[in-house]
């Protein structure tokens, strides 16, 4: 949880350097979130009724893994239009 709240802020360079990082960075937000995803649907199990001829009441839209990786796929994407869209800032080394 906390490598989740700590990556999903996206990231974003300010020079070229940076920026290629960035990038780098926000790929592995997206593939990292994609594969959350691929596996949350790959692994989910179609529960049996506790009684027979029961029906559940509740039955969950969306699980937690589902919304992890939407939001590592978001965080990444946002991070990709922050760096394409800010301006390089010179350096004075």
């Amino acid at each position: 949880m906390l490598a989740l709240v700590a990556l999903a802020s996206g990231c974003f360079g300010y020079n070229k350097s940076a920026k290629r990082w960035s990038y780098a960075g926000n790929t592995v937000l997206i593939l990292g979130g994609g594969a959350t995803i691929g596996v949350d649907f790959l692994t989910k199990s179609d529960p049996a009724p506790a009684m027979p001829g029961v029906e559940d009441k509740y039955e969950r839209p969306f699980s937690g893994a589902l919304v992890a990786g939407s939001m590592l796929v978001a965080a990444g994407l946002l991070g990709m239009i922050l760096t394409a869209t800010r301006p390089n800032v010179k350096s004075t080394h």
